[in-house]
Parts: C-alpha cells; sequence; structure tokens
C-alpha cells in the first residue's frame, strides 16, 4: 500500500535516527567515562550523573521534569516511578511523556494510580474548568512495533512493512486495558505511546488511524453471469482488530470494549508530532473532544440500514 506521504515520512524518520545515534554515543562514552552529562533544562542548567544516564538527551530531560511533578505528590509516587523506570524504561517514559503531553495541552493533572496495588487504576487524573477524566497510558514497545510492522527501529530507507501492524497492536492494548476503566466516576482515555519511529508517525496520520475504528479492510467487487467485475471497487471490513467494534449476529455490527471513552496516539519522543485522538461510537461514560481542543478527535458514523462505516474528523481527512 502507498501513499504520497511515505517519502516525507522515510526522510523525517531518518532524520530523527541521525540525531538519535549521535546523541546516543555522547551518553554511552559518559557512561564508560563515568562523567556528567550536563543538559539545558526548563531555563537553566543540569548536571546527570552518570549512573542516571538514560539513552538520549530527551529521555534524560524527560525524566527531570516528571521526577520534579512526581515529588508534588505522595512520596511513594516517585519511589513507584523509579522501580517501573529500572523494570521497563520504555513504559516509564510513557507514562511521563503522556503526562507531559497532556499539561501542554493546558490539563491540571495528578496521579491516580493505586499506591496500595490493590486495585488497577489509570495512571492520571486530568481537570479542566469543572470536568475531569482519566488517562491510562501504555506503550507499544519497540520491539512489539518491529515485529508488527516488520520494519526495524532508526532504519534508513525504504523497506517493505505491514500497514496494520499497528492496528492490531492499538486492538490488542484495548483489550488488555478495558477492564481498568470499569468503575470510574468520570470518562476514561486511552493513551497509547510507542518510541519506534515509523510506528510514531503511523499515529500522526489520519488515513492509518481510521483502520483502528474500522478494522483491517480488504477490497470487494461485483461480478456478474460471466465473471466480468460490475460497478467499482470498493473498500470492506470484517472488523477484525476494530478497536471498539465486533461482529454481531443480529445487527452486523456491535459494539466493544465500551468503558474505554477514547484513545490517545502519541508519538513518545518525536515532538513535536501531531497528537491525533479517536472515540468510542457508544461508550459508557463519553468524553467531550472540546476539553482537548487542539486535539483533533476522529469518530464513527455507523448506518446500519447501508451497512456503512464512515470516520469524520473535525478539519477533513488531512
Amino acid at each position: 500500500m502507498a501513499h504520497g506521504s511515505d517519502e516525507h515520512r522515510w526522510l523525517t524518520s531518518a532524520a530523527d535516527a541521525a540525531f538519535q545515534q549521535a546523541a546516543a554515543k555522547v551518553i554511552e562514552r559518559a557512561r564508560q567515562a563515568g562523567t556528567p552529562v550536563t543538559i539545558w533544562q526548563d531555563g537553566h542548567i543540569e548536571k546527570i550523573p552518570s549512573d542516571q544516564l538514560l539513552p538520549n538527551v530527551w529521555a534524560n530531560s524527560l525524566a527531570i521534569e516528571h521526577r520534579a511533578w512526581l515529588r508534588r505528590f505522595d512520596p511513594q509516587y516517585p519511589g513507584n516511578w523509579e522501580k517501573l523506570l529500572n523494570a521497563d524504561q520504555e513504559a516509564a517514559l510513557t507514562e511521563a511523556g503522556v503526562r507531559r503531553l497532556l499539561e501542554r495541552h493546558g490539563m491540571a493533572v495528578e496521579p491516580y494510580e493505586s499506591l496500595t496495588g490493590g486495585c488497577r487504576r489509570p495512571d492520571f487524573r486530568c481537570t479542566v474548568g469543572d470536568n475531569h477524566f482519566y488517562v491510562e497510558a501504555t506503550c507499544v514497545r519497540i520491539s512489539t512495533a518491529e515485529k508488527k510492522t516488520g520494519v526495524k527501529n532508526l532504519a534508513t530507507g525504504i523497506s517493505p512493512c505491514n500497514p496494520m501492524g499497528m492496528t492490531e497492536a492499538i486492538h490488542a492494548k484495548c483489550k488488555e486495558k478495558a477492564s481498568q476503566f470499569a468503575d470510574l466516576d468520570g470518562p476514561a482515555l486511552l493513551a497509547i505511546g510507542t518510541f519506534h519511529g515509523y510506528a510514531a508517525m503511523d499515529f500522526s496520520e489520519k488515513w492509518s488511524v481510521n483502520f483502528v475504528l474500522v478494522g483491517k479492510p480488504s477490497m470487494a467487487w461485483d461480478i456478474d453471469t460471466s465473471g466480468q467485475q460490475v460497478g467499482e471497487t470498493r473498500d470492506v471490513t470484517g472488523l477484525e482488530a476494530a478497536a471498539f467494534l465486533r461482529p454481531d449476529t443480529t445487527q452486523g455490527v456491535g459494539f466493544a470494549r465500551s468503558s474505554i471513552s477514547g484513545l490517545l496516539l502519541c508519538g513518545i519522543g518525536f515532538e513535536p508530532r501531531k497528537l491525533l485522538g479517536v472515540l468510542h461510537p457508544n461508550p459508557v461514560r463519553p468524553f467531550d473532544p472540546a476539553l482537548l481542543p487542539d486535539v483533533p478527535f476522529g469518530r464513527l458514523e455507523l448506518d446500519r440500514a447501508s451497512s456503512r462505516l464512515t470516520v469524520r474528523w473535525p478539519e477533513g481527512d488531512r
């Protein structure tokens, strides 16, 4: 499947890769030499000890910022995040990156995860005016994205890929997290991030995100009695890997995972990058996209009479 933006996407990916590789070499040398790295952080200089260095400048800056944010709350929160960082850097930095994105979009954000571990709760409670909603941050790991897309992270040049790979990965995350949103008093968004460069660009392309709502597509056409095609070729879906839909034997299309109000798709570590969202067509607790006015949210329209699915974006498909 080819798209006009592919060349631009690969050039952007190559530039990201070159910068990250250069920064990684500097950090690795500092680790080996046991010397700190100096970075510019929020208007002042920060020195990071060699034993606290993360793989790149962006990750180190984000970690410093997130630690400072967590210290404003219960002292157990910073300790829990450090444990996560030591066990799974991608998951911890995705959590921190999502928090940063929410704050940059005007949200007042506070931790909401359970401190006792007695129940699974979303990571954040967000407030804007008199309204609140919840956000759970999760990541599609680089290794998973490589397996799903067939594209190595930081690869340069053009190679074959599976354009539905990230649709499958997002579907799996929705299935994994839906029960976590069951008993909340407000709408809840699942924020899915990735550090995989090519996959992150998929997250910012509306044509790609459309498949998250309608599922994996195939092409169909009618034929006459002589075996010749009649009419135009059309896209159809069996709803495979659709985030919020499932086949229904009576109605054709049924709803699934209605505890999730919508999704935020985040390319973590590739800022600035367009943030996109999609809304559940029939959620238990609807999310008002006006709370995040700078984030375009795709909406699914279901016409049962014609069995037609259409994704609408507030500013069109581009």
